[in-house]
């Protein structure tokens, strides 16, 4: 890795040093304010960045290929002989549900439903009518209750969340919303001062939506940004994104944030594991959040997790995204659109767009 130092009047000029050195790939692994003058006489404050870049990969040699040694004659092995395959009786799988519930069954089945105990209803239900749609309708109301209705979003909307969700582009799709749908004037605030690359991505993004856009290093500059848009109707909070399972990455929020007046939102990724989901909001559920989003349900064959991280956090879910186009590619959390979008994966029938 390569590590430098730099030095200037103010952090936008040092940020510019940086990316003209380093590229837009460079991380900040620290910044402070320091004091240059002799023996303490006539000193003025500079600030003082340490940035890295990974080096680029090692080149690999081409492998020469060894010389010939002259053959020498070996014993052949006696081959072992082989053993006859015993046949394997399969063993019956014990269904819970009748035949014609497969697609159900499989869905119960899943990490995300394994905890409900709705096998019991759904036989009655199935042996008193003889009605798909009955027992359809009945998982379809069960799953859409879980979902909460979301609240009006607060003066300030702050997202949240590990490396790799989406963070930077969702909130390029609200900017987005909320100016060219909503009709409300919309200001930028970015926190992300981690990766040069993230802020010159929603400095894009703002000059193609003509929405002003303001870089926090520390809370000091937080709060000026804030003030700067004061007649703002709505400010969208972009915040660095690191490792979850650093505690003191989570600590740090408290010490650089003023979450007043704050929708805070959670990003997952539904292409998580849902291990690290459930890692990852332990870690969060410290801050004041008030809902979750998920991203990224193009790139994976089902969505349930979604429901599993509802029940288990009892917060209501903002949006779904599911693509890269902005504004396009996000729709809201009603729960009605939620439970379809969430059946429409699982290929039933009723909710899948061939079906409508």
């Amino acid at each position: 890795m390569q590590i430098k130092k730099y030095t200037g009047k103010t952090m936008s000029e040092v940020m510019a040093k940086v990316k003209q050195d380093l590229g837009d790939e460079a991380v900040i692994l620290n910044s402070r304010q320091v004091k240059k003058g002799w023996f303490g006489l006539f000193a003025s404050q500079e600030v003082e960045v340490i940035a890295a870049l990974e080096k680029a990969p090692l080149t690999v040699k081409p492998r020469t290929e060894p010389k010939l040694q002259p053959k020498q004659a070996k014993a052949k092995p006696i081959p072992a002989p082989t053993p006859t395959p015993q046949p394997v009786t399969p063993v019956p799988e014990k269904r819970r549900l009748p035949a014609g519930l497969t697609h159900i069954e499989s869905l119960l089945a899943s990490e995300s439903f394994t905890n409900e105990s709705w096998e019991e209803r759904i036989n009655e239900l199935y042996y008193t009518t003889k009605s798909l749609e009955v027992v359809e309708q009945y998982v379809y109301d069960q799953i859409r209750s879980s979902f909460l209705p979301v609240p009006d979003a607060l003066r300030y909307v702050m997202l949240v969340g590990p490396t790799g969700v989406g963070k930077t582009t969702t909130l390029a799709k609200l900017a987005a919303h909320y100016k060219l749908d909503q009709g409300m004037s919309v200001g930028l605030i970015t926190t992300d001062t981690y990766r040069i690359a993230a802020i010159e991505q929603l400095k894009t993004y703002a000059e193609i939506l003509n929405i002003p856009v303001e870089v926090a290093y520390d809370f000091d500059d937080f709060k000026r940004a804030k003030q700067l848009f004061a007649r703002k109707d709505i400010v969208l909070i972009d915040t660095a994104g690191r490792n979850f399972r650093d505690e003191a990455y989570v600590e740090q929020f408290h010490n650089h944030h003023d979450f007043s007046e704050t929708s805070l939102s959670l990003v997952l990724s539904l292409t998580s594991k849902m291990k690290d989901m459930d890692l990852i909001y332990r870690q969060f559920e410290k801050l004041p959040l008030r809902s979750l989003i998920f991203t990224k349900a193009d790139e994976t064959s089902d969505i349930h997790a979604m429901y599993r991280m509802v029940r288990e956090s009892g917060l209501p879910v903002a949006w779904l995204t599911d693509g890269q186009e902005v504004p396009d590619d996000m729709v809201a959390g009603d729960p009605d659109i939620l439970t379809q979008k969430m059946l429409e994966k699982e290929g039933w029938t009723r909710w899948t767009k061939q079906g409508v």
